[in-house]
């Protein structure tokens, strides 16, 4: 692959002079960063057991049927299947973010995604019924390090604040990144015992995929020397479940969290993390 060829775990083996640069003048330089302390990724799939039913995102009516914004979605009593589409990640919500009482300098962080999708509901014949924009959460809890600190004051005309003096508190910071993926809307009906004129969908269950980043950082001054794209660890509590082994089989998409460099890009090189063994790369907490 010649100059742009990668070794395992080193830098590029892109030349100096490839790049425009004079290795005359490299040197480290002194700056304010937002340092990452800590991180992991996860990969999960996301059935009707962490979702529950779908919910109404809006007020909407089936036929005779209002449904307000959070009621359980309760299909028109002839659908004989339930799509889903346009699916995005509507918020993440940093919930609460406490030290860890077993953990010196760990920080438990609890979080919630908003999830919001269009549900298209069709009959025997597959002629559109209707659809239904609806959302579903996800809560979410991981323990990372973020160090120990007290509350700093600072002066700077950076931010809006009028000149005025900011307080930083002793706690490190979140950043969530995520991406999600629909996988699968079905049809819940009454149970067998219900009354053969009962026998219409209830509810609407669906599997939704989600890769996220989570992270911890500090404000600080480094002296640096780039390396290229940070690989965090996995988070430790994947709990696959049954019906997502297309999902975890996919590679993790670091693409998307990490576009690559021009010249990662123009040697067709992915930072996409195999899901089938173990990674070379990671990044170490200091």
């Amino acid at each position: 692959m010649g100059a742009f060829e990668l070794n395992q775990c080193d830098s590029p083996s892109v030349s100096s002079a490839a790049m425009g640069l004079d290795p005359r003048r490299m040197r480290d330089e002194c700056i304010i960063a937002l340092k990452v302390y800590d991180s992991c990724r996860q990969q999960d799939c996301l059935g009707p057991e962490a979702l529950g039913p779908s919910r109404a995102a809006e007020c909407l009516c089936f036929g005779d049927e209002r449904y307000n914004e959070g009621d359980v979605i309760e299909p028109p009593a002839n659908a004989a299947s339930v799509t889903i589409d346009r699916l995005r990640i509507k918020k993440i919500l940093i919930v609460d973010k406490q030290p860890n009482e077993f953990r010196v300098g760990y920080w438990t962080i609890d979080l919630k995604y908003v999830f919001e999708y269009r549900l298209n509901f069709r009959e025997a014949d597959g002629n559109v019924i209707g659809a239904a924009r609806a959302n579903s959460i996800f809560n979410k809890q991981v323990s990372l390090f973020g160090s120990v600190g007290s509350d700093l004051i600072i002066g700077t005309d950076l931010l809006c604040t009028n000149h005025d003096s900011v307080t930083i508190d002793a706690e490190p910071f979140v950043l969530v990144e995520a991406k999600a993926i629909s996988l699968l809307a079905e049809l819940r009906f009454c149970r067998p015992s219900c009354p053969s004129d009962q026998q219409r969908p209830s509810y609407v269950n669906v599997t939704i995929g989600l890769f996220t980043i989570i992270k911890l950082f500090r404000i600080v001054n480094l002296a640096v020397e780039s390396r290229g794209f940070c690989v965090p660890d996995e988070c430790e509590e994947i709990s696959p479940l049954n019906p997502c082994e297309f999902f975890d089989g996919l590679d993790f998409p670091m693409d998307i969290f990490a576009p690559p460099q021009r010249p990662e890009f123009l040697a067709g090189i992915s930072s996409n993390i195999k899901r089938n063994g173990k990674d070379k790369c990671v990044c170490k907490t200091k």
